[in-house]
């Protein structure tokens, strides 16, 4: 700009002696100067004015150069195999799935040194209800940003929240960063620890102090702090309720089932179109089992833990629509949603049953014509067709349920407390039926015996012609729906022939199949006292103990058929591994008494083969 100035100056000049040129030997007046001198003074001043030193700087040509800015380095980002490496390590190195309860971290607080206590609720919650001295607290979802404020790797870390959820996730999170021996509060989390009146101090924690105790590796821990910044609201929680109305609704929904192999074939499972189980411990291990990325998915255990620490995997390798059962399958059972399989309510169930039945809860003809005078008489329950009873009647006051409908009609029966005698044509059906309402909780439950109708006819005693009047619906008894829809399926998938084989068909199946499992449910001294069955595979348990010995039953798809003294038991025997799934199985037909007086071989119990 003083170049310019100059510049301007200089013009002056020359215009001056312009002036003074063109008046030859006469010099300008000087009015005729002095306009054109003033006016270039004002050009000059105009120009000083429009750029001013200050705000206009000589390097302005400079700028672009100086402006230029370094690119930014690409940001650190985690293989698929460095989590899977990471993932694998820390479910392999986990005890008792990483928890620590209420008494144990009390125990700790008083060792040297004491563990670490991570506190990752929001800092309202400590406001509103304190926290655990010495906590820091850092929200879950900033946990990944302040990684500086954690201890060392081989430090003992306890996460906890309000109650048990957020620091499953926290937990799961720092175990794959490389924490050693990091754990989550159960029992409640803090809500527990109150309640069980360990000590608390009031307000927030005190200031976290940096500890830069570890160095992670970069991208993990960006994936980690993106996984924790992204959790959405609600923590990644599916309740009971809404599981079960989105199972209804919605058929693309995944259920993966983390438990152990031992607790889906003891429990059983929630039944899903789209079913998948993998044990938390071969969670990373079995990942091609996984669904499709964008899968609807939920997952469970027994109590919500794993599955949380499931979801929490999912998430960090970019899953997104995953949500953890709140309350496992021990909640969903209990709150009454229908369970598939499972064996520990059966165990319960048939086990109480055997060991309080009487005279295998059997009535005869006269037994029962004695009890309908009574007052109150027992409940009838004819589970015949009915057909049979517009054909040839039946005992007054009998209520009709057909057997494989017997599932679906429960609120047509009455409290568990009440005497029912169930009947059917020969005695076969009701066995079955008393068996199943033996297990479900009925107290006093028998079958009629003698001939059971055809007997009773015979016998001379009091038949109504016609069926019987329709039922009422009593609603008398809640029963547990697991096991309900179990007897429901039992009942409902009778084969043709209700389970029947005769001496003759097993005779013939002994000779020509020799994967043909034989059960004999007598007690032992009937054994030893009139010999068995001969057979391939042979296995003897008293129906007494049949439950409790049910580690001798053979395999689920073998085909098997029973027998006892008479038919009695072996039917309620057939009657309980349908139950348990078992669909090849029969019942002898007369039992070892009409197999002996039919002429087929008989050998003393030594001589009886053992699978």
């Amino acid at each position: 700009m003083k170049h310019r100035l100059n510049w301007l100056v200089a013009v002056l000049l020359i215009l001056t002696l312009a002036l003074a040129a063109c008046g030859g030997d006469t010099a300008p007046a000087a009015e005729d100067v002095e306009p054109v001198v003033e006016e270039a003074a004002e050009v000059v001043e105009e120009a000083a004015e429009v750029v001013e030193p200050e705000t206009v700087e000589e390097p302005a040509a400079e700028e672009p150069a100086e402006a230029e800015e370094t690119a930014p380095e690409p940001a650190p980002v985690v293989s698929e195999a460095e989590l899977d490496e990471a993932f694998n390590g820390f479910l392999a190195e986990m005890e008792r799935y990483n928890t620590i309860n209420l008494e144990g971290l009390n125990e700790q607080l008083v060792e040297d040194p004491p563990p670490f206590l991570l506190d990752v609720r929001q800092p309202e919650e400590l406001e509103e209800k304190g926290h655990i001295e010495g906590a820091v607290n850092v929200p879950l979802r900033e946990l990944g940003q302040h990684l500086d404020l954690l201890p060392s790797y081989d430090t003992t870390v306890v996460s906890y929240c309000g109650s048990g959820w957020r620091c499953t996730i926290a937990m799961t999170g720092l175990g794959a960063l490389g924490y050693e021996d990091v754990l989550s509060l159960k029992g409640g989390s803090f809500s527990g620890w109150v309640e069980e009146g360990y000590p608390v101090v009031e307000g927030p924690a005190v200031e976290a102090m940096e500890l830069n105790a570890i160095d992670p590796d970069p991208a993990m821990a960006q994936r980690l702090d993106e996984t924790f910044s992204a959790i959405p609201e609600g923590w990644g929680v599916i309740t009971a309720e809404a599981l079960n109305t989105e199972l209804a609704e919605n058929p693309d929904l995944v259920i993966i089932d983390v438990r152990r192999q031992e607790e889906v074939e003891e429990k059983g499972v929630i039944e899903a179109a789209n079913f998948i189980h993998i044990p938390l411990e071969e969670f990373v291990a079995n990942k091609e089992q996984w669904p499709a990325q964008d899968a609807p998915t939920a997952i469970y255990c027994g109590s919500g833990h794993r599955s949380t620490m499931a979801m929490t995997i999912l998430w960090t390798y970019g899953y997104e629509d995953v949500r953890s059962l709140k309350g496992g399958f021990g909640g969903w059972a209990e709150a009454g949603y229908p369970v598939a399989g499972g064996t520990a309510m059966l165990d319960e169930a048939f086990n109480g049953f055997l060991a309080e039945m009487e005279r295998y809860n059997t009535i005869n003809l006269e037994g029962l014509n004695e009890q309908l005078v009574e007052d109150p008489p027992p409940f009838l329950l004819d589970v015949r067709q009915p057909e049979e009873l517009e054909e040839k009647g039946h005992i007054e006051g009998a209520v009709n349920v057909p057997l494989r409908e017997l599932g679906q009609h429960l609120d047509l029966l009455p409290s568990y407390d009440t005497t029912v005698v169930s009947y059917c044509g020969s005695g076969w059906r009701c066995t079955i039926a008393m068996t199943g309402l033996g297990a479900l909780g009925y107290e006093d439950v028998l079958s009629l015996k003698g001939g059971s109708f055809s007997g009773w006819v015979e016998e001379g005693y009091p038949v109504v012609e016609g069926p019987a009047v329709e039922a009422m619906e009593l609603n008398a008894i809640d029963p547990d729906p697991a096991m309900a829809q179990r007897l429901d399926e039992t009942f409902s998938a009778i084969p043709e022939g209700w389970g029947v084989i005769t001496a003759e068909a097993l005779n013939t199946e002994l000779a020509e199949n020799p994967d043909l499992v034989i059960i004999d449910v007598r007690r032992q001294e009937e054994v030893e006292e009139k010999g068995v069955i001969e057979a391939a595979n042979f296995i003897h348990i008293p129906l007494e103990e049949f439950v409790a010995n049910k580690e001798q039953w053979p395999a689920q798809d073998a085909p098997t058929a029973i027998y006892c003294g008479s038919g009695h038991r072996s039917t309620m025997a057939m009657t309980i591994l349908w139950t348990y799934g078992y669909e090849d199985v029969r019942s002898l037909k007369g039992g070892f008494g009409g197999w002996a007086e039919a002429g087929y071989p008989v050998v003393a119990l030594e001589a009886a083969s053992s699978p």
